[in-house]
């Protein structure tokens, strides 16, 4: 079991990165990328999940009024290390009815269904825990991917 920690990727996006990078493969295409949100326990959430079926991915469910949002990030930085971040406001809700309490922002590659392949994680600044009307929102910039990843929710 490897536990997953702040900012890292899931094997799916490092065997993606991995074969990109040593030309094994053509890099996947451009595509929309999504962030859900998860209840899964910091210190509980495993790396080697590949889909968000993963059991231990805990994703918030649609009937409560959430839904994944796109991510939209910004192109990777000409730095060392290099990272992109959320080019506008993410916005979940309002819920229709309490979801639960709220630990990790997870990029995946659908907007919908638990075949999404599972990319990064984001831990949140705090926890949260939104009640039926409330909406939960990540500021433009601050889900920043790289080596350390930062997301404040």
């Amino acid at each position: 079991m490897t536990l997953i920690s702040q900012g890292q990727l899931f094997q799916y996006a490092e065997q993606q990165a991995l074969q990109a990078v040593f030309r094994l493969v053509q890099s996947p295409a451009a595509a929309a990328t999504y962030m859900a949100l998860s209840q899964t326990a910091v210190g509980s959430l495993q790396s080697t999940e590949t889909t968000m079926a993963g059991a231990t991915i805990s994703e918030y469910a649609t009937s409560t009024g959430y839904a994944r949002q796109a991510y939209g990030p910004t192109s990777p930085t000409a730095a060392s290390p290099s990272q992109l971040w959320n080019t506008a406001q993410i916005t979940w809700g309002p819920f229709t009815s309490a979801p639960g309490t709220c630990y990790w922002g997870i990029v995946c590659t659908a907007a919908s269904g638990t075949a999404a392949n599972t990319i990064a994680s984001f831990l949140l600044a705090s926890s949260r825990t939104p009640g039926v009307g409330d909406s939960l929102q990540c500021a433009a910039g601050t889900g920043a991917a790289g080596v350390g990843f930062i997301c404040q929710v």
